[in-house]
């Protein structure tokens, strides 16, 4: 008898609501350098977005949505109707990441009234000098204003959400500000990451041998990526879409997710370890990135502080108030 094969469902999609981006980072890898796009700059189509919406609405499985990619989502001008949109989905924890230049009195409202339950805020450092060098047509002071008032109006309202996550580059030149960064963030964040520096374009995070095992890349197995115009990638590291897997204007996601040709032979490569020939996963090492290296506490300010060390990043969360 003819058995159907069990429907597998993605546990985070990323809609690239628009991959242009109001700065130019120096080492960012779309935007930076000398310009390392290879994409078109676009917003995408409502229609897109609302057939990736009212599909993932059909889902009993609950799923991580982030409307960001390789731009910044404040610069889309319907971003209040897609947040609109996403709140009356249960099974879905939305949020998104921003350089919080455009993060004014008006979007901080359209966060609060639209249920985001998460926040992703990318802020290298604590130093305007530093800062506003690596993060071109960055302003440093006008951010943590910014971001300021969010938390002010979260306290207002005696809200919990969004859940608020920091993240800094690890750039060597800003290494000695991490403490700084801790004491003014951590507190009203549920965590902070340092990450590890990456030239443009590069996705090694060591030198030499692995420091582990090879396994198959976990992103492979949850993760999707819609792109601007609904071509689908294989992972946040496909930044170029260098591996389309389909657009979702043709099929859905979980056709594409369960059916691709190319995503299938990718896991099938990953879970035979045989994956140096592959477009993207031969020179990558982010199978790896959520592996513990080193796990240790210790105190600062008020803060009793748990660390994470990965290749990726370096992880710190709040463990108890003393």
């Amino acid at each position: 008898m003819f058995q159907q094969q069990p429907v597998h469902y993605p546990s985070e999609i990323i809609l690239e609501l628009t991959n242009v981006c109001n700065l130019k980072c120096r080492y960012c890898h779309f935007h930076g350098g000398d310009g390392p796009v290879k994409r078109a700059l676009d917003y995408m189509e409502e229609r897109i977005w609302k057939k990736v919406l009212d599909e993932i609405a059909s889902w009993t499985q609950p799923v991580t949505l982030a409307t960001h990619g390789a731009g910044e989502p404040l610069l889309y001008g319907r971003l209040e109707s897609v947040l609109r949109r996403t709140s009356e989905i249960p099974n879905v924890y939305a949020g998104f990441m921003t350089n919080a230049m455009r993060l004014d009195d008006q979007h901080i409202k359209m966060i609060m009234e639209n249920n985001v339950k998460w926040l992703a805020l990318s802020i290298d450092g604590v130093n305007p000098a530093t800062h506003d060098y690596f993060r071109v047509n960055a302003r440093l002071d006008r951010i943590e204003a910014n971001v300021t008032k969010l938390i002010e109006a979260r306290r207002r309202l005696g809200a919990n959400i969004p859940n608020l996550q920091f993240n800094m580059v690890g750039y060597p030149e800003i290494l000695d500000q991490v403490q700084p960064y801790l004491l003014k963030w951590l507190p009203h964040a549920s965590q902070v990451t340092v990450a590890t520096f990456r030239p443009i374009g590069s996705r090694h995070l060591w030198e030499n041998r692995a420091p582990f095992k090879f396994q198959p890349c976990q992103l492979i197995e949850k993760q999707l990526v819609i792109g601007v115009n609904g071509e689908v990638g294989l992972c946040c590291e496909d930044i170029h879409l260098d591996v389309p897997l389909g657009n979702v204007l043709d099929q859905s996601i979980l056709e594409i997710y369960n059916n691709s040709p190319k995503l299938l032979d990718y896991r099938k490569a990953h879970q035979e370890g045989k994956i140096d020939d592959l477009v993207l996963c031969g020179d990558c090492h982010a199978w790896a990135s959520d592996k513990v290296m080193d796990r240790h506490s210790f105190t600062l300010g008020d803060m009793e502080i748990e660390e994470t060390v990965t290749p990726a990043y370096r992880l710190y969360q709040k463990k108890t108030l003393l």
